[in-house]
């Protein structure tokens, strides 16, 4: 599978596009581990982050869902949001803890006075 320079799509939605009907036709069954982004952008031509846009883009229609550290696999029919267990739960809201201190620590630099 490959990216055609003449085709008017973007690249990574080609390679969203190859990737659902992959999975439409069961070439790519529910609960297959999908080949790694490295792989996956080898094969379709294309660089790791236009990749991951398309990945990202079948995430958002539930076609896949990614468990971290385990890889993106094929959801199965009708399943339009991944099942998250309590350490990856745990993991996103220590993330956005940490993201909240910054904000926080910025917004309270502003509003010291200048001397």
């Amino acid at each position: 599978m490959q990216v055609e320079s003449d085709d008017p799509r973007p690249p990574y939605v080609q390679v969203a596009d190859g990737l659902r009907r992959a999975i439409q036709t069961g070439e790519l069954a529910a609960g297959t581990k999908l080949p790694s982004g490295r792989e996956l952008a080898a094969e379709w031509g294309v660089a790791l982050m236009t990749l991951q846009k398309a990945v990202d883009l079948l995430r958002s229609e539930g076609l896949v869902y990614s468990q971290q550290g385990r890889g993106v696999f094929v959801a199965a029919s009708g399943d339009h949001a991944p099942q998250l267990n309590v350490r990856d739960l745990q993991e996103s809201l220590d993330d956005l803890r940490r993201r909240l201190e910054v904000v926080e620590h910025h917004l309270d630099i502003a509003d010291k006075p200048m001397n």
